[in-house]
């Protein structure tokens, strides 16, 4: 995959591959393609680690984020053209849509090349401002973000096969912390991820567990809206349709225009008023929802049974 990868980003000045531990060709197709490449860095169970580590490295003004599973599908010229725009001189951060095929998202994926600027969390981890000893996520100084239409293309690396546990171990371990040492921006956001996790594994009790307890101290964010709709798909799984349309008006509660929770509620909805909850979908555009899924933001219509 890293071929594919290196392809997709011609052009760029720099490109710098912390190795953490690979035994196939990688390190040799990375220097193929003109990559820096460090071979010295112990994996510590940690991303944000090995990721400052890179950023260290690296000497451009601009860092683009990408990984070894995933193609840009946006061009280098486009991308340098965007950065020279006068509006981008008052900006550091560039959020791209990231999609998976299933899934869709937006993610902080350029940034100014700051020195306070450091990732943070061990796992699903975001560049942070370090002021003494407090981080503040980049992405929350919205006068200095910008929402690109720049694209990546996420894939499934068969990497993971070997060792599949890699980031529910890794949360997990983080999560005993506790919320005192994490905060509770950390830990909520671990929560969520770990449930994921679960549900990666079609295992809708376990997922149930950290969601229940992520909406009872979560921040009412787009984050939690989502926590809400895959309870509402938890429930789904296990029978509980009235818990499922419930948990979808949790959902739109903070989310309004969350078109797959209004999806869900059309399809579990009696036939004789699923025409209201349609017109409510079509309405709706998905405007800062945290995660797009298609496949579930098709309507079923049921049959009004025969008296």
């Amino acid at each position: 995959m890293l071929g594919k990868w290196l392809d997709s980003i011609k052009g760029v000045d720099e490109i710098v591959i912390v190795d953490t531990g690979s035994t196939d060709k990688s390190i040799e197709i990375a220097k193929s393609h003109g990559a820096k490449v460090y071979t010295d860095y112990k994996w510590q169970d940690d991303f944000s680690a090995a990721r400052n580590v890179a950023k260290a490295k690296c000497s451009g003004e601009w860092l683009l984020i990408i990984d070894g599973d995933e193609v840009l599908q946006s061009s280098i010229p486009a991308i340098r053209k965007f950065l020279d725009e006068p509006f981008m001189k008052s900006k550091d951060l560039a959020l791209f849509y990231v999609t998976t095929g299933k899934e869709s998202n937006v993610q902080p994926r350029l940034f100014r090349n700051r020195p306070d600027v450091m990732w943070y969390g061990a796992a699903h981890n975001q560049p942070c401002v370090q002021e003494g000893n407090k981080l503040t996520n980049l992405a929350s100084f919205k006068d200095l973000v910008y929402q690109s239409t720049f694209k990546i293309k996420a894939n499934l690396s068969p990497n993971h096969a070997k060792d599949p546990d890699r980031s529910l171990r890794i949360m997990s371990q983080e999560l005993a912390k506790g919320i005192h040492v994490l905060g509770n921006a950390q830990y909520t956001r671990y929560l969520y991820y770990i449930a994921r996790e679960w549900l990666n594994r079609r295992d809708p009790i376990k997922a149930m567990y950290f969601l229940q307890d992520y909406v009872k101290i979560a921040p009412p964010t787009n984050e939690m809206a989502d926590a809400w709709f895959l309870l509402a798909s938890c429930d789904v799984d296990l029978g509980r349709l009235e818990d499922a349309v419930d948990a979808c008006f949790q959902c739109v509660k903070y989310q309004p225009e969350n078109k797959a929770a209004w999806a869900m509620v059309h399809n579990l909805s009696h036939p004789e008023v699923q025409y209201i909850w349609e017109r409510v979908f079509h309405m709706v555009k998905n405007q800062g929802v945290l995660f797009k899924r298609p496949e579930a933001e098709k309507l079923y219509k049921h049959k009004p049974k025969k008296k």
